[in-house]
Parts: C-alpha cells; sequence; structure tokens
C-alpha cells in the first residue's frame, strides 16, 4: 500500500506521477529483473504486486479487476488481497507484494536490498 514513509530495508524506485495510474487499471512496471503489476484503488491508494498469479494456470496479474482493495485473477477469478497478497478461501496461496513510496505526487516502489523477494512472500 501506499505511504510516505521509507522502509530502510528497500530500494526505492520512480516509475511515474501518481496522475500517470488510471483507477482500478492495472499497469506493468519493470524495475530490474521484478516484473510488476502497480493498481490505484477507487480511493486513492497504490498497490504494487509482483505480476505473476498464484492460480495453477499462472498468467500474469495485471489485467485483472480490482474491487475495492481485492484484485480478481484474470485468468482463475481468484480474489487476491492487495494489501498482503493472501489469497482468500476458499483458495491458497500468496503473491509477493511492494512497498509503494509517495513522494509529492512521484510514485516509487520498494524493491528489497537483500536482492530477494519482499518479506511477505509465502508462496504455496
Amino acid at each position: 500500500m501506499s505511504s510516505s514513509a521509507a522502509d530502510p530495508n528497500y530500494t526505492y524506485y520512480e516509475v511515474g506521477s501518481i496522475d500517470d495510474f488510471m483507477e482500478r487499471v492495472g499497469r506493468r512496471v519493470i524495475i530490474g529483473e521484478q516484473e510488476i503489476a502497480l493498481f490505484k484503488t477507487s480511493d486513492g491508494a497504490l498497490y504494487a504486486l509482483e505480476n505473476k498469479s498464484p492460480g495453477p494456470k499462472g498468467g500474469t496479474l495485471v489485467e485483472g479487476m480490482v474491487s475495492e482493495h481485492i484484485l480478481f485473477d484474470p485468468i482463475c477469478d481468484w480474489r487476491i488481497r492487495m494489501t498482503d497478497g493472501q489469497v482468500l478461501d476458499p483458495d491458497t496461496g500468496q503473491v509477493t507484494t511492494y512497498p509503494v513510496l509517495l513522494s509529492g505526487e512521484r510514485v516509487h516502489i520498494g524493491i528489497p536490498k537483500s536482492g530477494g523477494e519482499s518479506d511477505n512472500d509465502q508462496r504455496t
């Protein structure tokens, strides 16, 4: 979720202006080797998730539908909570999420300094 305070465990990369992102429409962002789907909710919150479906058919998430703070996987219609990447019942799984930092009107995505996955990567 978007924040105005940087987490010291992440390196932040600018990906555009807040106005560059349409509400409820995903946008694909590539930072190094990370492919990220960035979503802006109707209340203005920004969420960055790994652009990889946790579903058995695979695919990407960027084309998913957003309803409040839930993302519907475009391939298998699983519901994913964007705040933490958790797949909601009756399905199971998790998507890696990344912190989003707002600096004025500029949007930045945080990538873990260790070069690994973010702290909530617990795929099943």
